[in-house]
């Protein structure tokens, strides 16, 4: 892993520096940062990428790199910021006494399970952790190298926070207990824990702003670790106890529904991200000198600050202090229902199945993202490498992408709610046609770059519709008190999901580097081929209940033919009752004339 991180570091170097032999170097645009400017010529001397992949001349010396080429400016802080957290937190603490003493929240308004805002919360806690994943990437490479660190540690500052966030959210379960469930506490602990994060981002911020251009880089260093390990912690220790609110809150026929649009706002969060960078950093540059990279980190935890502030307001003005002990139920008319799809309710399966369906969605929770995760990360590493394309371009060509797996999922939700695709079969579908972006994948015959996007783009658009539809069934199949509940599903998917999205980034990136395209195709070919298979055993589970369900309508209507009609039995007992009687009045009548 270290040969293949100093082997890609080294091509930026090489890249960087023929740059500068070629152009006068003084004229790069202050604006940019090096991995803007960094292109690759070398795919035009060879006839595929594979080819590349397997020249020996990928291990030159990382030390190439031309630090001089950062910025130093730093850009400090203006006093509002300070100002508008101290005000913030003052009418924070003034809302909540008032609560305390018995208001209601300000933001709730009629029964719980009826308000789009809860859900709002909740699909906006699920962009903001991904749009502030995706506005670090840009700039880490930079960091990074400023500390005299290389692209394997600027890949660790990504993911040093991904093992303490796992422990944060099994400790998270030991919060709350979902069958003596405390709401005031739960809501607490919705509001408290985003607070502890404001503070926190503003603390690195400001430490790694102060400490710029300090020439102990690896006090630096160490000290922005550490603050990632305590924000990774404490900042996930709600995941557990609000996905339990939000199943307690939520119609279960609901669920599906809101499940994908979580997916959605997970990928809009990864579209928006590079674009919120784009102008924090126009921003914050303004007129002046390239600001240093240091100071660029700095200024995104002053954006995750405002992120978590405003966690913290959905926590006090639409998180209720009560909610009703039962679980609510539909009343048929739920725009957000599917059941006009046909399938059978996973709630309605036997307990063995929704068991099954739960186990097999928790293994879906690492084939899935341990195939986004590589395709994020290994896509605009071949992208950049390969085919020389500017970082800055590829990352609004990988938003590109993105953006049309979130209209595809609009559109496929749409259609589900008036009921003229089936569930099941959109699920299947959508996780084979992954099968056909892996293919697409490969390197038959020397190809562009822009097929890698258009396999991207056939993976995740069928990933964001699947992915919502496995945790809605998942959810939905779960059962209070036993070993399937749902806080049991939601801490084992959850690790699942880390488990996925950690080994993705190394290993596609490993198989980059040492295979090139056509072996990091293969692999992630077996990975879309398990990952449908895992869709498929869930469906059979879903399609023998639609099968039991209509054999069973269909002996029911057997059964009603059988049997005879109420109203003509009726109509036959009065016919055979009144004949004789009609008879003996005519009898009676007929005989009176002649007995007078």
């Amino acid at each position: 892993m270290l040969r293949s991180a100093i082997a890609f570091l080294a091509i930026l170097a090489i890249t960087a520096e023929e740059q500068c032999l070629t152009e006068d170097c003084s004229s790069i645009d202050d604006t940019s940062f090096l991995q803007e400017k960094i292109q690759v010529s070398q795919r035009l001397a060879t006839n595929s990428v594979s080819e590349m992949a397997e020249s020996e001349n990928m291990n030159p010396n990382s030390n190439l790199v031309d630090r001089s080429l950062f910025g130093t400016r730093v850009v400090h802080f203006p006093n509002w910021i300070y100002i508008g957290v101290a005000v913030y937190c003052v009418i924070l603490a003034i809302h909540e006494w008032f609560v305390y003493k018995g208001m209601k929240p300000l933001g709730v308004r009629g029964p719980v399970h009826l308000s789009w805002s809860v859900q709002i919360m909740g699909l906006w806690n699920s962009m903001a952790g991904f749009m502030g994943m995706s506005m670090q990437i840009p700039i880490s490479l930079d960091f990074a190298l400023s500390l005299n660190r290389g692209a394997t540690e600027s890949g660790l500052f990504l993911s040093a926070g991904i093992v303490t966030g796992l422990l944060a959210m099994v400790a998270g379960k030991f919060l709350v207990d979902e069958t003596h469930w405390n709401q005031r506490f739960v809501r607490g602990l919705m509001i408290v824990i985003p607070v502890i994060c404001m503070f926190l981002s503003l603390a690195s911020a400001i430490f790694v702003n102060e400490t710029a251009n300090s020439p102990n880089v690896n006090m630096v260093w160490w000290v922005m670790l550490a603050f990632i390990q305590v924000s990774s912690f404490i900042g996930p220790l709600t995941v557990v106890p609000g996905i339990l609110f939000w199943t307690k809150i939520t119609v279960h026929e609901s669920k599906t529904f809101w499940m994908i649009m979580t997916q959605i706002s997970r990928n809009v969060g990864l579209v928006i991200g590079p674009l919120v960078f784009t102008i924090l950093k126009t921003l914050v540059t303004g007129d002046g000198e390239r600001v240093s990279p240091r100071s660029m980190m700095a200024w995104i935890n002053i954006f995750l600050l405002f992120q978590a502030l405003v966690s913290s307001f959905f926590g006090i003005s639409i998180m209720p202090t009560e909610i009703p002990n039962e679980p609510p139920k539909g009343d048929g008319h739920d725009s957000c229902d599917f059941a006009l799809t046909g399938d059978v309710k996973p709630e309605d399966l036997p307990d063995s199945a929704r068991e099954e369906i739960v186990g097999r969605m928790i293994w879906y929770a690492i084939e899935r993202p341990f195939t986004l995760a590589a395709v994020e990360v290994s896509t605009l590493m071949m992208l950049e490498v390969f085919y020389g394309w500017d970082p800055y371009w590829t990352g609004l060509c990988f938003t590109a992408v993105c953006s049309v797996g979130i209209v595809m999922s609009i559109f496929t939700t749409v259609m589900l709610m008036y009921g003229k695709f089936q569930e099941s079969w959109v699920f299947m579908i959508s996780a084979a046609s992954s099968i056909f972006g892996g293919i697409l994948l490969f390197e038959i015959v020397p190809s562009a770059g822009w097929v890698l996007l258009v396999a991207d783009c056939v993976i995740y658009t069928g990933a964001t519709v699947a992915n919502g539809i496995a945790e809605g069934w998942a959810s939905r199949a779960a059962k209070e008190g036993t070993r399937f509940s749902n806080t049991e599903y939601r801490v084992r998917q959850l690790s699942a999901v880390t488990l996925g999205r950690f080994l993705g980034p190394i290993i596609g990136r490993f198989l980059v580097d040492y295979g090139g395209r056509n072996v990091y195709a293969l692999v992630q070919l077996i990975a879309c081929v398990a990952g449908t298979r895992t869709v498929y055993k869930t469906c059979c589970l879903v399609w023998a209940g639609n099968a039991r369900k209509a054999e069973a309508e269909k002996k029911k209507g057997n059964a009603e033919k059988l049997l005879p009609s109420p109203e003509k039995t009726n109509v036959k007992e009065d016919i055979k009752v009144k004949v004789p009687e009609e008879e003996a009045v005519e009898d009676s009548t007929e005989a009176s004339p002649s007995d007078n």
